[in-house]
């Protein structure tokens, strides 16, 4: 639903209003409303065009200076009973020591010649200090060689799969690729460090084992955590961001839910992508519904952006990304900001009564919140563009409401956006990628490196494995299943 064209009808016709009618007063205070930000807007966008005149001319535009950080105590932009805002909660500190590994035990004496006679043994006051170790391990091997005159031919003891054809150990490269796609160290960083701890090691030899090393590997347990995943839920999260490749413009797509995450860099996010994305077997000359039909995942969890509409069954929409529609309005009048904040509030009580709804989901109740839906929505408010609002969010109620049904699903989109915001890092420092090699390592190693944080386990120790050729010792896919949903609700 488009935002309708302001009339400016309105203003010519102003002079022949009965300023005595409330409701005239309400009409006019829209109209102020309309056109304080149609200056703002005009202001901002004459600055821009003045920028690029001074650009053009050799000289610098206007600079941009941001506005003061509140402080955490001052903030308001949350409102009272907000989403996840956990106002309420306590904060308590957990003690770390039970977590943490112990590999030596010392016990310092007490010198007794200083003590009184009569002491006696009370066991050990116990003090726990973290450290590391970061020390070389060069090994020199030394292959037993044997010659056979009668044969003409040399006999040669071979090392290990995993030592053949490298300079390097598993060790090391699994401590690089945690460092480059955990830690966002760049590759020169890394050639800096181990060369100054006695590993002589140049840049491009990081680079090479970051994105050549066991890339049919990395590329086969991505496909396995990404199939897992797909059949471990009837919902999944998706969303996107841009990305650069080989300097040219394309994007990555997130998919994920409570067990895994997956990542694929495209050269655009159109609805067909996201369908190929989803269903690995799609074919845009065929008809699909089968397809889509026999998916074990039938809703997507996402925003509102079109790309994700009709690639799925279902489709729930984020209810952060909703009410953020409602935070972005700026009214300048007061009576506009108390309409708005009255909203939001209702708002945020009634995403309350959708989260206790998941809990306990009752038919009484989703009857209940059916029609407080509509009471909420179809309210008419003296703000006209906050009116606007509401019916926008009215249409969205089939997709806003899809949790009254399958409760077990979540009501925002947290997962996607958190996980891809890791990726925007990773990006802003690294600039994106020039190869497509670099881009599978990308897509591989942070798929890896997601799906590892969500279930509890040591990146660097699940790439030590692989480089060890030891990948059935701990594998991801396995995992998932593992924890995956049981019964899985038909649609």
């Amino acid at each position: 639903m488009q935002k309708p064209e302001f009339d400016f009808q309105k203003i010519k016709n102003i002079e022949n209003l009965n300023f005595s009618e409330p409701e005239v007063k309400a009409e006019i205070l829209n109209i102020l409303e309309t056109l304080f930000k149609m200056v703002i807007s005009l202001k901002e966008e004459n600055q821009v065009l003045k920028n690029e005149i001074n650009q053009l001319k050799g000289e610098k535009g206007k600079p941009i200076i941001k506005g003061n950080t509140k402080k955490k105590d001052d903030d308001d932009t949350k409102p009272s009973g907000g989403l996840e805002s956990g106002s309420n909660k306590k904060w308590l500190k957990d003690s770390k020591n039970d977590k943490i590994k112990i590999d030596h035990e010392k016990i310092i004496p007490l010198d007794k010649a200083l003590l009184p006679l009569d002491i006696v043994f009370k066991g050990y006051q116990k003090v726990l200090i973290q450290d590391i170790e970061l020390k070389t391990n060069n090994v020199l091997y030394k292959l037993e060689t044997f010659y056979s005159p009668s044969e003409h031919k040399s006999y040669t003891a071979e090392m290990e799969d995993h030592l053949k054809n490298t300079a390097f150990g598993p060790v090391i490269k699994a401590f690089i690729a945690t460092l480059y796609f955990e830690n966002r160290v760049t590759e020169n960083k890394i050639a800096s460090l181990l060369n100054s701890n006695k590993i002589r090691i140049s840049e491009g030899t990081v680079s090479n084992i970051l994105i050549h090393d066991k890339a049919e590997e990395l590329s086969l347990e991505r496909k396995e955590i990404y199939t897992a995943g797909l059949n471990s839920s009837i919902y999944q999260q998706i969303d996107d961001t841009g990305m650069r490749v080989n300097g040219k413009n394309a994007y990555t797509t997130i998919v994920c839910n409570d067990f895994y995450s997956a990542f694929f860099i495209n050269d655009n996010k159109n609805r067909e992508t996201v369908k190929k994305i989803l269903y690995n077997n799609y074919d845009l000359e065929q008809n699909n519904t089968k397809l889509m039909r026999e998916a074990i995942f039938k809703i997507l969890v996402c925003d509102d952006a079109p790309q994700f509409d009709k690639v799925v069954l279902l489709c729930i929409l984020c209810w952060i990304h909703e009410e953020r529609h409602y935070k972005k309005l700026m009214p300048i009048f007061e009576n506009h900001k108390e309409d708005v904040e009255r909203i939001r509030g209702e708002i945020w009580e009634y995403y309350k009564e959708l989260k206790a709804y998941k809990l306990n989901p009752e038919s009484n109740k989703k009857i209940e919140l059916d029609l407080k839906f509509d009471k909420i929505f179809n309210q008419i408010t003296s703000y006209d563009e906050l009116n606007h609002r509401l019916k926008l969010t009215l249409a969205k109620k089939e997709k806003l409401l899809l949790v009254l049904d399958y409760p077990e699903i979540p009501l925002h989109n947290n997962t996607s956006e958190i996980g891809v915001r890791e990726w925007v890092i990773k990006r802003k420092i690294s600039g994106g990628v020039k190869t497509d090699a670099g881009k599978k390592a990308w897509e591989n190693n942070l798929t890896i490196t997601a799906t590892c944080k969500k279930n509890d386990i040591s990146y660097f120790e699940y790439m030590k494995n692989i480089y060890l050729n030891c990948k059935t010792k701990l594998n991801l896919a396995v995992i998932i299943a593992q924890k995956s949903i049981s019964t899985k609700p038909i649609i």
